[in-house]
C-alpha cells in the first residue's frame, strides 16, 4: 500500500473509532436500560463492586473487609448501625460504605470489644461521620438481657438482643458483647471475639433456640479459641461469616474450625472481599465484592 493511502486509512480509522465513542456514550448517558461506564468496568472486574451493584431487600448486613478485623454495617431504610470499626485504616471505607447507601451519619455505633482490630479505626471515623448513640462497653458494663426494638418498614421491627457479657471476664476477648439480630425469621449472631470459655458461659445460661440463628459471624477471626463443636451445634447456622485478613500471621481460620463449620456455606472475607447479606425476612441472599 502507498504511504499516503496508509496515512490515509489510519486516519480514518481513528475518525470512525472517535464517532463509534462518542454514539455509545451518548446511548450509556441517555438511553435507558444501557450499562454504565460504571457497570462495564465492574463486569469487566476492572472495579470492586460496591453495593450499588446488588439488589438489596428490607435488610442489609454487610461484612466489611477490614483485614484482620472486624467490622459489621446493619441497614434498614431506618436504621443504621455499624459493629466495630476494623484496625486503624478502616474509616474512609465505612464513609464510602455509608456513601454508597446514600447515608452521612451512624444511628448507632457498636463495639463488642477495645482491641485495636475492632475499635482501630473509631478515632479517625468519628471526625469523619456524625455518630447519634455509642454503645462502647468497658469492664464494667453489663449488656446481657438488653434488647433493642428498632423500626425496619412499616409495621415491621427488627431486635437486637445483647446475650453476652453473662459474667466478668478477666480476658478482654471473652469480655465481647454477644447480639443476636432477628428480623421476621431470620435471624444473625455476632460474637466479636468471644472464646470458648464465653461460649460455654452462652451454652449454660440460654436454652439452644435462643441462640439459634441463620447467619454466624465467627468468634475471634477463625480462631481455635473459639467455635467449639458444642456452641456451634447449639447455633446449628444455615451460613457462617469469617472476618479475617488475608495471608494473615496466625492462620486464621484454622483447619478444625473450618472442619467444625462444615455443615454451614462458608463465607470469608480473605476470598470473598466484603459480603452482604439481604433479606426480606424470609430468604438470604448472599453477594460478594471480589
Amino acid at each position: 500500500m502507498p504511504e499516503i493511502n496508509r496515512k490515509t486509512a489510519i486516519k480514518t480509522i481513528k475518525i470512525l473509532a472517535a464517532v463509534l465513542l462518542v454514539i455509545f456514550t451518548l446511548a450509556i448517558e441517555y438511553l435507558p436500560g444501557t450499562p454504565s461506564w460504571d457497570d462495564i468496568y465492574a463486569a469487566a472486574g476492572l472495579r470492586t463492586k460496591t453495593i450499588k451493584d446488588f439488589s438489596l431487600s428490607d435488610l442489609t448486613v454487610v461484612y466489611l473487609d477490614v483485614g484482620q478485623g472486624d467490622c459489621e454495617f446493619i441497614y434498614t431504610k431506618d436504621t443504621a448501625i455499624l459493629i466495630d470499626t476494623g484496625p486503624y485504616g478502616n474509616a474512609q471505607k465505612i464513609k464510602d460504605l455509608l456513601r454508597d447507601f446514600g447515608l452521612t451519619k451512624i444511628n448507632y455505633l457498636i463495639i463488642t470489644h477495645q482491641h485495636d482490630d475492632h475499635i482501630g479505626s473509631l478515632p479517625d471515623l468519628e471526625q469523619m461521620v456524625e455518630i447519634e448513640n455509642r454503645i462502647i462497653p468497658d469492664e464494667n458494663t453489663k449488656m446481657s438481657g438488653i434488647t433493642l426494638t428498632l423500626p425496619v418498614d412499616g409495621d415491621e421491627d427488627m431486635t437486637l438482643r445483647f446475650l453476652g457479657p453473662v459474667y466478668k471476664n478477666d480476658s478482654l476477648n471473652n469480655m465481647s458483647l454477644v447480639i443476636k439480630l432477628t428480623y421476621k425469621e431470620t435471624s444473625f449472631l455476632f460474637t466479636g471475639d468471644a472464646e470458648a470459655d464465653e461460649e460455654g458461659t452462652l451454652l449454660r445460661t440460654y436454652d439452644a433456640e435462643v441462640l439459634r440463628s441463620d447467619v454466624l459471624k465467627v468468634g475471634h477471626h477463625g480462631s481455635d479459641s473459639s467455635s467449639t463443636p458444642a456452641f456451634v451445634s447449639a447455633v446449628a447456622p444455615r451460613y457462617a461469616v469469617i472476618s479475617v485478613g488475608a495471608d494473615n500471621d496466625y492462620g486464621h481460620p484454622c483447619r478444625s474450625v473450618l472442619t467444625t463449620l462444615a455443615s454451614a456455606e462458608i463465607h470469608r472475607t480473605d476470598l470473598e472481599g466484603t459480603i452482604i447479606c439481604t433479606t426480606d425476612g424470609s430468604a438470604l441472599t448472599f453477594y460478594n465484592t471480589k
